[in-house]
């Protein structure tokens, strides 16, 4: 074996041509490096790192003239054992929420894996779906009908259901090695005597937003953690599958005080070596802007809490903020001075950054429970109810918790129809939250991030409210990727840009092109021309839905109420295509001219434009441009 210094700037484990590089930053004056033959308990290297191997307060040693690529590491300094932050995998940690007492050890070196032919979807956000759900809890629960249960297998199990349903991109919670129950007493040690809080006794992180260690996947996470040192394939093939079948895979990560650099060194090893698509990133804005600013990460979905696009132009990335789902959420329930709000952000659309928008996401209710419950139940979190979000903007339908009576059930499943198609007809990128399409329930809890059982999964319904739930969402998607307008690159304009006689999106109320804003209104239809999807293609000018309407009537008021149409039956043969009520929620008048919409329903009515010889255009306007409020 031979030893030298090694090189500092390559954290971690590296294998190179000629030998091993590990690196790792410390505050210690002499740290060990302990080498493990594979099954072995006790080091069969300790190779002591003093001054003469410190670069600032990084130590680095080369080895070569040995074989080490199945060999287990670890580090120790005065007497106590330290994992490697940049460690690739952790031993273990296999089983979710036990500490089994074994000491953490980790590979030197990954196995190699064969991409074959691996390529990125690179789909824009504009024409994405995202789906947003824990490794573990979209499939731990007996329902999930998989046999990999809670695991990346047990993913890919479900992704002929998630192709079919429509999805994209699958948003994935903290799958890194987070520490769930504090078995790791260094990640709230800096090693200068400061100490960050860590898991509360007894207490198990089940969504995983604490420290952890960044560079390793989740072993509790993969069917073959117990089996295999090298787990990681596992991952590698869940990815490999969803790019197999043109989806995405992004994750989330979140960090609270490391340093800028360490971060991007966990965003570029993600891309590189797991070819992840997206990354949902939970850091300070030091680090927001260098991402930004990354050339390698120039093509990577880079999703943050907030970020003002104005800053710097790239399209790779997005807001993930509550404004959507706030006014969504109001506007559903049918409060008072909403229909403003909620035209302003259905159009949003901003050009330098997406927008994600959600009405349920996994911090509160779900679906079923945002229709269910008008206060949060939280009791199975051991905190008095203390904890979650009191103000949710809820409504029960009129009983609290689950209810027997038809006529609460059909509202309910109306207005859980309603809420999708909010979001699903919206400008900006769509978010549904795992289990909202099949009526999943967490009993009222809106904070369940240390309940880790079927409270918190998944729960797989496929009977009764559920199914028509589930087709309903698979149908609703369809028709957004069907429409282009609906799914635009940039935000409408509101105006005849094209001068072919109608805007690209126009608002109307009880008479066509006037906007009807007052507070107490909840109801407008919202009319757009879809030759404006192909206007920087004018080839496809002639497409067949170049020249179709669509005219979505929202009318969230508990009233029945009339909107009127602005092109009349002889220019246009408007039909009911969706409508979140029963058969005859939403009718077409006599004359062609107006549409009767039930209480709380949204339909969406689409018209294919009559050509006429020397028809003249007639350029008209939006009722905000001729001064109408």
């Amino acid at each position: 074996m031979n030893i030298k210094k090694g090189n500092p700037l390559q954290k971690g484990s590296t294998k190179q041509k000629d030998g091993y590089n590990f690196a790792i930053a410390s505050a210690a004056e002499i740290i060990d490096l302990l080498l493990y033959a594979p099954k072995a308990d006790e080091p069969e290297y300790r190779i002591e790192l003093t001054e003469a191997y410190k670069t600032g307060d990084v130590f680095s040693v080369h080895i070569s003239g040995i074989y080490l690529d199945r060999y287990l590491y670890c580090y120790e300094a005065d007497g106590r054992k330290i994992i490697d932050p940049y460690a690739k995998t952790i031993t273990g940690c296999e089983v979710f929420g036990k500490d089994e007492n074994k000491q953490h050890l980790s590979r030197v070196c990954l196995s190699k894996y064969d991409w074959e032919d691996d390529t990125a979807p690179e789909i824009p956000y504009h024409d994405s779906v995202f789906y947003k759900c824990s490794v573990r809890g979209l499939t731990a629960s007996k329902t999930s009908k998989v046999r990999h249960k809670g695991t990346f297998s047990g993913v890919v199990e479900k992704l002929p259901y998630l192709k079919e349903l429509g999805i994209t991109a699958v948003l994935f919670m903290p799958l890194y090695e987070f520490d769930e129950i504090g078995k790791f007493p260094q990640l709230y040690d800096n090693g200068y005597g400061k100490y960050a809080s860590g898991p509360i006794a007894g207490r198990i992180n089940y969504w995983g937003y604490t420290k952890g260690f960044y560079f390793a996947p989740k072993a509790s996470f993969a069917w073959t953690g117990r089996k295999k040192a090298d787990y990681t394939a596992e991952m590698k093939d869940m990815v490999k599958a969803f790019h197999k079948e043109g989806m995405e895979v992004l994750m989330e990560m979140h960090f609270q005080d490391e340093p800028v650099d360490f971060i991007l060194d966990c965003l570029h090893y993600w891309v590189t070596e797991y070819h992840i698509d997206g990354i949902h990133l939970f850091a300070g804005e030091a680090a927001l802007n260098a991402a930004a600013r990354d050339a390698l990460l120039a093509k990577t979905k880079l999703i943050t809490v907030f970020w003002n696009g104005e800053k710097k132009h790239y399209k790779n990335m997005a807001n993930y903020n509550a404004g959507f789902m706030n006014v969504a959420r109001k506007f559903l329930k049918g409060d008072e001075n909403q229909l403003g709000d909620f035209v302003n952000v259905s159009r949003y659309n901003p050009v330098q950054s997406a927008n994600i928008n959600y009405i349920t996401s996994h911090d509160g209710f779900t679906l079923f429970d945002l229709v269910s419950y008008d206060r949060k139940h939280n009791e199975a979190n051991g905190e008095g109810n203390a904890d979650g979000e009191n103000f949710n903007n809820s409504w029960n339908c009129g009983t609290e918790g689950p209810s027997k009576k038809k006529k609460i059930q059909h509202l309910r499943l109306r207005q859980m129809k309603n809420a999708l198609m909010l979001v699903l007809l919206s400008q900006g990128t769509p978010l549904l939250l795992a289990g909202d399409e099949c009526c999943n329930s967490q009993a009222g809890n809106n904070n369940p991030y240390c309940v880790d059982n079927e409270l918190s999964w998944v729960s797989w319904n496929s009977r009764g409210m559920a199914a028509e739930m589930t087709a309903f969402a698979k149908e609703l998607i369809a028709f957004r990727k069907q429409y282009k307008i609906l799914h635009m690159p940039k935000q409408l304009l509101s105006y005849d840009s094209l001068s072919c006689g109608y805007p690209d999106i126009s608002c109307h109320g009880s008479s066509a092109w006037y906007n009807t804003m007052e507070s107490y209104n909840r109801h407008i239809g919202m009319m757009y021309y879809g030759r404006y999807a192909y206007i920087e293609d004018l080839c496809q000018q002639e497409n067949a839905d170049a020249d179709t309407f669509l005219y979505i009537a929202y009318n969230m008021h508990w009233e029945e109420h009339e909107l009127a149409l602005p092109i009349g039956y002889n220019e246009c043969d408007w039909q009911v295509a969706l409508c979140s009520g029963d058969k005859g929620s939403a009718v077409l008048g006599k004359d062609g001219k107006t549409v009767h919409v039930k209480p709380r329903c949204i339909a969406v009515l689409t018209g294919l434009r009559k050509k006429k010889e020397n028809n003249k255009k007639t350029n008209r306007k939006t009722g905000e441009e001729n001064g109408h409020s």
